[in-house]
């Protein structure tokens, strides 16, 4: 879209987070102007964080890398993109070569996620490198997650996301979403959206060992010692079960293994975990019941539920 003699402004999507936030990019030439919300974007509402601001310090930061460096007696040199990528190659040919294929370790950041090109040629050099050794932001902190869902649902990456638009009640366990921009909710403005739970008659409820930005928002806030979020979780499971609460619906169909649960949950009473998890059983069984009195509760867990 034309502004002026030589300025256009770009509307693209911010990928540096999964919230994914519309953006208004104005331009001159090579030279960005200004990064701003995009207000049309039904997403996001013209909701962006400072990191989407920092684009335009980014792209312009004279210590980015714009082409290949090689490492010299004397500093650094330049070479071109297919020199850079041919002496790659063949050092990892070599070294493979000469001390097994998990010589070679793997290290994919957090941008490769939204990076539909990076995705697709990542897999292709995992593939080819044959390593045992891959790490990534994931293994860091939700690889658990990607495991549950692969067993659960039969694919990684098919991680079920609260609708903050609609949901009654959120219990959110080991997660800060008011300052991690709601990660792994895809959920723009998510600060906004947790006060709107309340505001629409719904409740916030989080279980968390600190005071968090998040826990200041919510209705109820369960100071729980660290490490013992399954505890709670499975005392939660056995009050469920123990008074008849569940409500599987369809899921009594779609999914299997309902005894085996609710065998792992019956040792597990409100009594036997409150010592340990810091959260007095008369608590544990009110947040059972409201959760399961709900006609639209979600549980969001993060990184805490993870590590």
């Amino acid at each position: 879209m034309a502004s002026g003699a030589d300025e256009r402004v770009h509307f693209r999507t911010c990928h540096l987070c999964e919230a994914m936030c519309g953006v208004e990019i104005r331009v001159r030439g090579e030279d960005i102007l200004s990064v701003r919300g995009d207000h049309a974007d039904p997403f996001s509402r013209g909701h962006i964080c400072p990191k989407a601001v920092a684009l335009k310090d980014v792209h312009e930061d004279p210590d980015r890398l714009r082409q290949p460096l090689r490492r010299t007696a004397d500093g650094w040199e330049q070479v071109s993109w297919d020199e850079a990528l041919d002496e790659a190659a063949r050092r990892l040919v070599d070294i493979q070569a000469a001390h097994g294929r998990s010589a070679v370790a793997t290290y994919f950041g957090n941008p490769m996620v939204h990076s539909y090109t990076a995705l697709l040629s990542g897999t292709l050099l995992l593939r080819a490198l044959r390593s045992h050794n891959r790490y990534s932001a994931t293994s860091v902190d939700q690889l658990p997650h990607h495991f549950a869902a692969y067993h659960m649902y039969g694919h990684q990456l098919l991680i079920p996301v609260p609708d903050l638009d609609r949901l009654q009640f959120l219990l959110v366990i080991g997660a800060n979403p008011a300052a991690s921009n709601g990660s792994l909710m895809t959920a723009p403005d998510v600060a906004r959206r947790l006060k709107a739970i309340r505001q629409r008659g719904g409740r916030l409820v989080v279980v968390d060992p600190r005071r968090s930005e998040t826990a200041r928002l919510a209705d109820t806030h369960l100071f729980i010692r660290p490490g013992t979020d399954a505890l709670l979780l499975l005392a939660l499971l056995h009050t469920i079960f123990a008074e008849g609460l569940e409500r599987p619906g369809k899921l009594e169909t779609l999914a299997n293994g309902w005894d085996a649960i609710r065998q792992v949950a019956k040792g597990y009473s409100p009594e036997q975990v409150e010592h340990a998890c810091g959260i007095g059983a008369s608590e544990i069984r009110r947040l059972a019941r409201d959760f399961a009195a709900s006609d639209g509760a979600a549980c969001y867990g993060r990184m805490g539920a993870s590590v």
